[in-house]
């Protein structure tokens, strides 16, 4: 719903006012999804719930001409949980996005805010975890969403430019602000991206480097604890026995590359991700799951992932996926492997509603972050009780 060259209400979740001018607009826009979910093994009990494939959200975004070819520009996007209504991403008013800046076709377009990494929006559409394998659940995801892939972890107090496309090439960059006084690195996160697009080809890499990740990513949902305000029982920013033995990491690498080649109706895609959580025993990562006290050294998870799409009628797609990631262990202390598969088909009843059916396997062998024998977690979920963890859900996706 765009609102042009006239006075508007400004709606934002029971916040009135606002008015948009000439040569600007306002747009509301959305996903409403549900969709029963089944999984066999949450910490060794089956499990039936209303969950979501793709994450309901609200949103506004806006957009002024101030001349030149230069607007300004704005996302304040929500997300919530359809089955409750509760807020999402930890509970954040605007948890999913919420940014400000300028955009030009010729310059580039540089923001501010909480937002996306520049590696996720270069990178993401090669993987079936971010695309059509769920991405508001997370089971789809590369284990755990260990290189972020799927945006488990927005970046908070960001500047971010991303280049115009260029005869197909794009790049990106971004800096996330500590906010630390006295340590201008502590908490920050650097990012960059490239990618390239020609015809049925398309190509994208990105490396990101966090300073103090427990807290720095992954503590902000919402619900994060720092050492100096953290209480008995402090919430677990990475409740994960994949990596969540990790959280005293002092920092993370993150290199993911990928791309995608069409065929007619089928589209294949291949991503690889190589993430290492560096100087582990030097953050105290306070409300952390208790497991193995790792004194130094790095752990490194190299993952893979092949999926095929197939467009069989305008209407219905199928598509599948094959994850494989190896965690190296750290000090001495094991490692571990995951094998995952994806199934999916989704029916579009028209442009804007579809029904969806999307089916996950993963196993399990090793040892863990905490030092214990590895077992399934996929992303979002509890972790299984043994080796293996299968689930499914069944939905219904409208945008609005």
């Amino acid at each position: 719903m765009k609102l042009n060259k006239a006075s508007v209400v400004f709606l934002a979740l029971g916040t009135l006012g606002g008015v948009a001018h000439a040569q600007s607009s306002v747009t509301l826009y959305g996903i409403v999804d549900t969709g029963i979910l089944f999984n066999n093994n949450v910490k060794e009990a089956h499990l039936y719930a209303l969950s979501q494939a793709t994450s309901s959200r609200f949103g506004l975004k806006g957009s002024e001409d101030l001349g030149g070819g230069l607007s300004a520009i704005f996302t304040l996007e929500n997300g919530y949980t359809t089955g409750t209504g509760a807020l999402g991403q930890g509970g954040l008013l605007f948890g999913r996005k919420a940014f400000v800046g300028l955009s030009s076709k010729d310059l580039g377009t540089f923001t501010a805010g909480r937002q996306y990494s520049v590696s996720n929006d270069l990178t993401s559409t090669f993987a079936s975890g971010a695309d059509w394998a769920a991405s508001g659940l997370g089971y789809g995801t590369r284990a755990g969403d260990v290189d972020n892939v799927d945006t488990s972890n927005r970046v908070q107090n960001s500047l971010k430019y991303v280049s115009p496309n260029y005869r197909g090439l794009q790049a990106g960059v971004m800096y996330s602000l500590g906010g630390v006084a006295g340590n201008f690195s502590q908490n920050s996160v650097f990012d960059a991206a490239l990618a390239y697009t020609n015809g049925p080809l398309s190509l994208g890499a990105g490396y990101t480097f966090v300073k103090d990740p427990y807290y720095a990513t992954y503590g902000n949902q919402g619900n994060s604890s720092t050492p100096s305000s953290a209480v008995t029982g402090a919430t677990d920013n990475m409740n994960n026995k994949i990596y969540g033995g990790y959280a005293s990491a002092g920092s993370q690498q993150i290199i993911v590359a990928g791309g995608s080649y069409a065929i007619g109706p089928a589209t294949i895609g291949l991503l690889y991700s190589n993430t290492q959580f560096q100087n582990l025993g030097s953050v105290n990562a306070v409300g952390a799951i208790p497991g193995t006290k790792y004194t130094g050294g790095t752990a490194t998870f190299n993952s893979g992932e092949v999926n095929l799409k197939y467009q069989v009628t305008p209407a219905l797609q199928l598509a599948g996926a094959y994850i494989y990631t190896h965690n190296s262990g750290a000090d001495n202390v094991g490692s571990a492997k995951y094998n995952q598969f994806n199934l999916g088909a989704t029916y579009a009843l028209s442009k804007r509603t579809s029904f969806y059916a999307i089916g996950f396997f993963e196993t399990a062998s090793g040892i863990d972050s905490t030092g214990k024998a590895a077992v399934a977690d996929l992303n979002g979920s509890n972790y299984s009780g043994n080796n293996h963890q299968l689930a499914a859900i069944v939905g219904m996706t409208h945008r609005f």
